[in-house]
């Protein structure tokens, strides 16, 4: 379990949850959004859910996953959503340029600085340019100075990343930019000094779309 307390310019604190295995980004963004939809905190529950939920998606699938060698398929990913949150969860595929304003409609905006107790949600599948792709979470957006903010929860890294998006362009994730990171519970991931060295750190959401609660 890896559970870290992260803070964002804006002046809120994110849980984020670092993977535990290469692939096993899917699981993890699972992991926060559950616990962010329940208010549950990081503890002796969350070994106990991480299990629940690791064995909920291989029910799914039908047979045992593997994280350290198998990547997530959406649609399992939003029947074990729906297993562990209220709400029916469904995976979309949107037109590149339809990502932003889906973001806008599902999460809603928020205007000011401060911590904000109640979010939705949603998981986002990122193609990086390079090839592969990656899952996180989005579980906040600022509208301020004129410009929408994403608050990208990402679990290869446990950090969050504010990401600057526009309406009508698609949505660009840029891992290495951004960030502010604060370890107030657990101890580094794998990875944190230097988050996706030695690789582009550059995609869209657009093949693998978004996972949310309709």
């Amino acid at each position: 379990m890896a559970w870290f307390t992260r803070l964002t310019r804006f002046g809120d604190v994110h849980l984020v949850y670092g993977q535990e295995a290469g692939m096993s980004c899917g699981i993890a963004s699972v992991m926060m959004c559950v616990f962010k939809l329940n208010k549950l905190t990081p503890g002796a529950t969350a070994v106990t859910i991480e299990k629940d939920i690791y064995q909920k998606y291989s029910t799914v699938m039908g047979s045992t996953y593997a994280p350290a060698s198998a990547g997530t398929y959406p649609q399992y990913l939003a029947t074990v959503m729906n297993s562990f949150t209220s709400g029916t969860w469904r995976w979309h595929t949107y037109a590149p340029t339809d990502v932003p304003q889906k973001l806008i409609d599902k999460i809603g905006t928020t205007s000011g600085f401060g911590a904000i107790v109640n979010v939705e949600p949603v998981i986002l599948g990122v193609d990086w340019d390079v090839g592969g792709a990656h899952w996180v979470v989005v579980d906040t957006i600022r509208d301020m100075f004129g410009q929408h903010h994403a608050t990208i929860c990402d679990p290869w890294d446990a950090n969050v990343h504010v990401q600057t998006f526009k309406v009508g362009a698609p949505f660009r994730y840029d891992a290495s930019a951004g960030g502010f990171m604060m370890n107030f519970i657990g101890t580094k991931p794998k990875g944190e000094t230097a988050p996706y060295q030695g690789v582009s750190a550059k995609g869209q959401v657009k093949t693998w779309g978004m996972i949310c609660r309709d």
